[in-house]
C-alpha cells in the first residue's frame, strides 16, 4: 500500500534561507519531534548524500525507535525564485520518495512537501496504515509549521 501525503506552508523567508534550513541535516531535529540525523557520507551537500533519521535513540552505533535511511536524488538549490529536494527513503520500515519544493514569491517562499511512502507488513500493515494516516498528516503538518517558523527565524 502507496500512502501520500502532502503539505504546503508560506514562510516569510527567501528561497535562499529556506534551502539552507532545510539542507541542515542534523538540524531537522529542531523541526522534526524526537528525531536525531546523522549524515552517513562524507559530502553533506548535493546528490547521494546518505542519512539516517531516527525517532528515537541511538545505543552507540544501534538506532531504538522507527529509524529512516534516506539517500539525495535530487539537488536543485535555489536558482532564482525556484529550488528542489528530492530524497528516496530506503527503509527498514517504510520505502518511497520524498520532495520539498520551494517556489519564492514577494512575500517569501511557499514550500511544498510530498512524501508517497510504502508500508510493509501485508494486510495487516496497510491497516494499521490507514488508521494511522489521520495522525501521521498532523505529525507531518506540525513539523513543517515547526520548519516554517525556524527559517522564518533565520
Amino acid at each position: 500500500m502507496s500512502v501520500r501525503l502532502e503539505i504546503a506552508t508560506e514562510i516569510a523567508a527567501t528561497p535562499e534561507l529556506v534551502w539552507h534550513v532545510l539542507a541542515d541535516w542534523e538540524g531537522q531535529s529542531r523541526w522534526i519531534p524526537l528525531t536525531t540525523v546523522r549524515v552517513e557520507t562524507p559530502h553533506r551537500t548535493g546528490l547521494g548524500v546518505r542519512v539516517a533519521a531516527l525517532s528515537g535513540v541511538w545505543v552507540g552505533r544501534l538506532p531504538v525507535g522507527l529509524l529512516d535511511r534516506f539517500i539525495v536524488t535530487g539537488w536543485s538549490p535555489p536558482d532564482g525564485d525556484r529550488a528542489e529536494l528530492e530524497i528516496l527513503h530506503l527503509g527498514p520500515y517504510f520505502t518511497g520518495e520524498g520532495v520539498f519544493r520551494l517556489e519564492g514569491h514577494a512575500g517569501g517562499t511557499t514550500v511544498t512537501c510530498t512524501e508517497v511512502f510504502t508500508v510493509p507488513g501485508g494486510p495487516v500493515g496497510q491497516l494499521l496504515a490507514r488508521l494511522a494516516l489521520p495522525a501521521l498528516r498532523a505529525g507531518f503538518a506540525r513539523s513543517l509549521d515547526d520548519f516554517a517558523a525556524l527559517a522564518a527565524a533565520t
